[in-house]
């Protein structure tokens, strides 16, 4: 890993789902998501749908800061998401966020248009690396996008942020396809 990735502390992989449901568990959009694609609820949509896929409960997590997080994660690569592979992947199974950085259709995104102006310095963003070493984000994609297109901008940003970053004995993350309950 990097070495201007500084491990915080260790965590387990259930502390990690805690951040993520804080940054959009509560969220009614998610919420109903969920519903429409057959889960009970949001973290049963994430748990099922994303968290067992990439194995998460047997990664080795922590929380680690970064201080210059635009730099470093432009080389980091999105999940293996169906809508991200469709609009943005140019039907590759990912892409890394400096390319990502570099499309138009990402930086118009109003939500990315938003964290240029006003990033969510308080949010935690959820990666693994693999057992290759590249490190892959599966919850933060638009804040990853965010930071990637400050970079390649050279926009400061003086920040240190948290991510949780889980290293996996993984060498590929399964795609993730239609991500509904039903077989």
């Amino acid at each position: 890993m990097d070495k201007r990735i500084k491990l915080i502390r260790k965590c387990e992989w259930e502390e990690v789902f805690l951040s993520w449901y804080k940054n959009e568990g509560e969220s009614p959009n998610w919420a109903k998501l969920a519903k429409e694609r057959g889960f009970a609820s949001w973290a049963d949509w994430r748990l099922r749908g994303y968290a067992k896929r990439f194995e998460c409960a047997k990664a080795d997590w922590g929380f680690y800061e970064i201080s210059n997080a635009p730099e470093i994660v432009s080389s980091w690569f999105g999940g293996p998401f169906r809508t991200w592979i469709e609009r943005h992947y140019d039907k590759e199974k990912t892409k890394n966020f400096a390319d990502l950085a570099s499309r138009q259709d990402i930086l118009q995104l109003p939500v990315i248009k938003k964290m240029r102006r006003n990033y969510p310095k308080k949010s935690v963003i959820t990666a693994l690396e693999l057992s290759d070493g590249r490190i892959f984000v599966i919850e933060g994609m638009h804040r990853t996008c965010a930071l990637a297109s400050m970079a390649k901008e050279k926009k400061s940003f003086k920040n240190k942020l948290i991510f949780a970053i889980g290293k996996s004995k993984l060498s590929e993350l399964p795609a993730v396809d239609q991500n509904t309950s039903k077989k």
